[in-house]
């Protein structure tokens, strides 16, 4: 029989496979609106190059002064509306935190929730990565926009044509925009977005654990073992740190690792083992789950979970025994928090 641990362990993977799915579902929101932004910066940029009669060191100097107050505008408004996915995703989960708690203690406990205020300093004034929120998508903004500059000036001393100068700036068509400079922008803004999620959710659990000390003991690292998995975070998979102390995800831009509860025994609670509930005893020993690859894991869950997660293909393969290292490149439907909620059962 599994102990609460182990089941804590457990669901606690199942949720970070559906926070990725969440991930990818912001970041579909938010490369769309980039991708608006970026249309109509390109726009502008053409029609105020066209009204130039000619292209003089000057006149572009103040083509691109236009230029910037256009990306600082798209920026202000991709910033509030990662804020509000981010503020969001913090009020989400403590609520599951809550659910799969009571859902796995094999007694009715009671639990403390953080404040509002709580969750929004979270989003606002925790760095991630060195960073607050409001300096990544400042450095996403200001990046962008040097780059513009940068391949501007280049093209201007080359001589370039106005489809030329346009082109080096938003792409081609043909290539579905991706071979201009504001590409590097949008990869960008991918992977803060990816890791500002992977951050929000991870500070948010543990101000929850925070609030319930009687009953949590420790914070356990949880990675996502396989052939993108970055050394650090493979190195700190299984290892448990004090609740209030020591390494937490986004180990690094992109991580995808997450965390899980480790709860007190009955006698770390100040109960008598005698006095547990029978049947539950020894369920909850305190003891640490058992460390298993992400791999061994998947393996243990239903056919339709695998197919939810690999896609049906990819599970038939994966339960003929093919290892999830060569399936690295797989992608699956994006949730957004709704559909999560329904998945988790809140």
């Amino acid at each position: 029989m599994a102990t609460t641990n182990e089941r804590l362990r457990d669901r606690s993977v199942s949720h970070a496979i559906g926070l990725e799915r969440l991930k990818a579902g912001v970041v579909r929101r938010i490369i769309a609106l980039l991708n608006r932004v970026d249309a109509d910066l390109s726009e502008r940029l053409r029609r105020n190059l066209e009204e130039a009669s000619s292209i003089s060191r000057t006149r572009l100097e103040r083509i691109l002064s236009n230029v910037r107050a256009i990306n600082r505008e798209g920026y202000t408004t991709i910033g509030r509306a990662l804020t509000e996915e981010l503020e969001a995703i913090a009020g989400y989960e403590p609520e599951f935190q809550v659910r799969m708690l009571a859902d796995e203690i094999p007694v009715n406990v009671s639990f403390e929730r953080p404040s509002r205020a709580q969750l929004q300093a979270i989003v606002q004034s925790r760095p991630f990565q060195g960073r607050y929120l409001s300096e990544w998508t400042d450095t996403l903004r200001d990046s962008q926009f040097a780059r513009i500059q940068s391949h501007m000036r280049i093209g201007m001393v080359e001589g370039d044509t106005i489809d030329q100068l346009v082109r080096r700036v938003r792409g081609t068509r043909a290539r579905q925009y991706r071979d201009g400079v504001l590409e590097i922008g949008r990869r960008d803004a991918q992977a803060v977005v990816r890791t500002a999620v992977t951050h929000v959710s991870s500070e948010a659990r543990d101000t929850l654990y925070g609030e319930n000390l009687d009953l949590i003991k420790g914070v356990q690292w949880v990675a996502t073992l396989d052939s993108r998995t970055t050394l650090i975070c493979a190195s700190r998979d299984g290892q448990v740190f004090p609740v209030d102390d020591g390494p937490r995800p986004p180990a690094h831009v992109g991580c995808r690792s997450t965390t899980a509860p480790v709860m007190r025994s009955w006698r770390e609670m100040g109960l008598d083992l005698d006095d547990a509930p029978p049947g539950t005893r020894a369920s909850l020993d305190g003891q640490l789950p058992a460390t298993t690859t992400f791999e061994e894991w998947l393996r243990t869950q239903s056919d339709e979970f695998q197919d939810d997660y690999l896609g049906a293909t990819r599970a038939a393969l994966f339960r003929d025994g093919t290892s999830i290292d060569s399936m690295v490149d797989r992608s699956g439907r994006a949730y957004t928090l709704d559909e999560l909620s329904r998945r988790e059962g809140l």
